[in-house]
């Protein structure tokens, strides 16, 4: 199995996919995941089997991976909390935790929860986590068997009875796998207001904005791959041109850099002609997925509303695309409300657009 982690995708020798379900997908994706426990555990709670099928809800909180055959028919899936924002209070600083690993029926035997559950180990590497970790219920000893042969243990002490909806116990296992020895602990905190990254203006065209660009790139471009792929030669270059960015429009470009001097982070201001009106629309968010929860985003986006304040603007615009859910929810969560697609980019109805009003400067 080969697994390109960065790009969004993982490649499987033996006819499937994995990758970040689609918007268009979550219905399907719901199903196998209710499917896979209820033959696999037999009766389940109505509110339990309704909370398997709510992917359009897990996907605000973490990321849905699904396996995929060659038809793009779903296999299996897996619920994997986003760097630093654990699913569940087994995960403790510096791991990754993962829920609801599930396989078709049908699709049983292939390797396929193996494969997501090794995709769920290179996905916290790459984040540079020392354990991946997860609970289980006694009964599910088939999972239990996996996470054994692929080399998971018991950690007995993160055990006990867990209230899983409101008057309703049952006793989790808890296991983890290590990836690298356990950090000492940090110091207590309170004792110091300093971010572990300042903020940087640079221009444009800084080497290191580049290189967050390109990663961006490589990250967010596979989620949409398939829209464009069968592109006819003109929608294809219509794509390119929209979703280019000219250099002679940017008025700010933001990094988050660390207390190494690595940038981590990055933000622009554009200045774009519109509709017959003008505003300052917000580039290219992106901060390195080691950096993600520790807010980064946050502190990039409220310097860009400080900017844009200061050059008198009235609001701030952006667009984002039906795939990018982590950002959707960022977005929502600092003030910004949904608004209908603007130029130039309504030839893409997947296109998500926000605006936030913004306060005069004091």
């Amino acid at each position: 199995m080969t697994t390109d982690v960065a790009g969004g995708a993982a490649s499987v020798s033996d006819g499937f996919t994995i990758r970040l379900v689609r918007t268009e997908e979550y219905e399907r994706a719901g199903e196998v995941t209710a499917e896979a426990y209820v033959r696999s555990y037999g009766a389940l709670s109505d509110e339990y089997v309704a909370s398997l099928r709510d992917v359009a809800s897990r996907v605000r909180s973490g990321d849905v991976w699904v396996a995929v055959d060659s038809s793009g028919d779903i296999l299996g899936t897996v619920w994997v909390a986003r760097p630093n924002r654990p699913l569940a209070q087994v995960a403790r600083p510096g791991e990754t935790d993962f829920r609801q690993l599930a396989v078709a029926p049908a699709a049983r035997g292939r390797g396929i929860g193996v494969a997501l559950t090794t995709h769920v180990i290179e996905l916290a590497r790459t984040r540079g986590s020392h354990r991946v970790v997860m609970n289980s219920g006694p009964e599910m000893t088939g999972a239990h068997a996996l996470y054994a042969k692929l080399g998971f243990r018991r950690l007995p002490e993160r055990e006990g009875l867990r209230e899983v909806q409101p008057g309703r116990f049952i006793e989790l296992l808890s296991f983890g796998y290590d990836l690298a020895p356990e950090p000492e602990p940090e110091p207590a905190a309170g004792l110091t207001d300093a971010q572990p990254w300042t903020l940087q203006a640079v221009a444009w065209d800084d080497p290191r904005a580049e290189a967050l660009r390109a990663e961006m790139d490589a990250e967010v471009s596979p989620r949409y791959a398939d829209r464009l792929e069968d592109a006819a030669p003109a929608a294809a270059e219509e794509a390119r041109r929209t979703f280019a960015v000219d250099p002679g429009t940017i008025v700010a470009t933001v990094l988050a850099v660390d207390s190494t001097g690595d940038a981590v982070g990055h933000a622009a201001l554009r200045d774009l002609v519109h509709d017959g009106t003008r505003d300052l629309e917000v580039k290219r968010v992106f901060v390195k997925a080691r950096a993600r929860g520790t807010g980064v985003s946050r502190a990039l986006m409220g310097e860009l509303e400080r900017l844009a304040r200061d050059r008198g603007a009235r609001r701030l615009i952006l667009q984002t695309g039906d795939r990018q859910h982590d950002a959707v929810v960022l977005y929502e969560r600092i003030g910004y409300r949904p608004i209908p697609i603007f130029e130039p980019y309504r030839a893409f109805g997947f296109s998500q657009c926000f605006e936030k009003e913004l306060a005069p400067p004091v």
